[in-house]
């Protein structure tokens, strides 16, 4: 396979990203397919990327195309029945995450994945691909900080964007916060303190903007989770900061890792007025572009070398397991024991 042949699903943003990075920077990769539910953003990208093939039918396009791979960047209700015709179709998968938000589709998808293992799946927990934070992880595995021993996430969007944030819950396209954006910091309180939440409790609330609360949703909500080898993780997603602010801290027994303590857009420094000032990012797009890129790089060099990705479907379930016990015991107001 000189050139992997692959298919992306769900042409929001995020998907074309994906589309423009496999198109113009990732050599060995092809795009043959898009598809979306809705025609005319098909017909724009095929025009836009020269993309020869484009579906508003999965099925079709799965039966019709010859494919190696498969890019599911479509919302998480669908990704459970996308990844099992995908598995039986025997392509390779790479999924944005969440895997799921139901436990047993979860484990449902484990067992395709399990029947489908001549070929890679991998999931989009794209953090782990940011040059910092894969920095971290190569200091800790050499040792660096000792046995990590607490990690502290925090994950924040501006508040320039809580109306969008908002009609977008409304609307089912996200949820809440501990699913929507805290998949990421459960994923990495598993990663790297290496381990599984054993119970937690979380507090918050819809503070800034009230009417999050009738769709059991919150502005910003903080856990603190017990993991099963005794080590803590401190977990704060938000919607309602200056600027968007993804920041990490993960305390060894010989030393500490931080990543971005001050989420700035650039070197610039602002002296006016009596202030000295920075720029924050607002987009999402620009904080993780690279990590973005890199992911979809690892995903296709897996499938041409064979080589096992690091993410793989266990982590996507593990990741949820974790969510669901931060939002249960938000939702409750009191100390919950992990079901799983």
């Amino acid at each position: 396979m000189e050139k992997v042949r692959i298919a992306v699903v769900g042409l929001g943003n995020l998907g074309e990203l994906h589309i423009r990075h496999l198109q113009n920077k990732i050599a060995s990769a092809k795009v043959v397919a898009v598809c979306d539910v809705l025609e005319n953003r098909v017909k724009e990208i095929q025009k836009t990327y020269d993309i020869p093939a484009g579906y508003t039918d999965y099925d079709q396009m799965i039966d019709q195309e010859e494919l190696d791979a498969v890019a599911i960047i479509t919302n998480v209700q669908t990704h459970h029945d996308l990844i099992i015709k995908a598995c039986q179709a025997k392509l390779h998968i790479f999924c944005e995450k969440p895997l799921s938000l139901d436990w047993q589709e979860c484990k449902e998808i484990e067992r395709a994945v399990e029947e489908n293992n001549t070929k890679i799946f991998t999931l989009g927990f794209m953090r782990r691909f940011d040059p910092s934070h894969a920095e971290a992880m190569k200091r800790i595995r050499a040792g660096e900080i000792g046995k990590p021993i607490i990690f502290k996430s925090t994950s924040l969007d501006g508040v320039s964007v809580i109306e969008e944030l908002f009609e977008k819950r409304v609307r089912g396209a996200f949820h809440p916060w501990f699913f929507e954006m805290g998949i990421h910091d459960c994923d990495l309180s598993c990663w790297f303190l290496n381990s599984e939440v054993e119970c937690a409790y979380a507090a918050g609330g819809a503070y800034v903007k009230p009417e999050f609360a009738d769709y059991e949703d919150y502005d910003n909500g903080l856990a603190l989770a017990s993991m099963k080898n005794g080590s803590v993780a401190y977990v704060h997603v938000g919607k309602t900061a200056a600027c968007s602010h993804v920041e990490a801290e993960i305390i060894g027994t010989k030393g500490t890792l931080r990543i971005n303590s001050i989420p700035r857009r650039n070197r610039l420094q602002i002296y006016k007025d009596g202030y000295i000032a920075e720029q924050g990012i607002v987009d999402f797009l620009e904080r993780w572009e690279d990590a973005f890129y890199l992911e979809m790089c690892d995903f296709i060099d897996c499938v041409l070398t064979g080589r096992k990705p690091e993410i793989t479907v266990y982590d996507g379930t593990k990741s949820l397991e974790m969510a669901l016990t931060l939002h249960k015991a938000y939702m409750e107001k009191r100390l919950v024991k992990s079901e799983y």
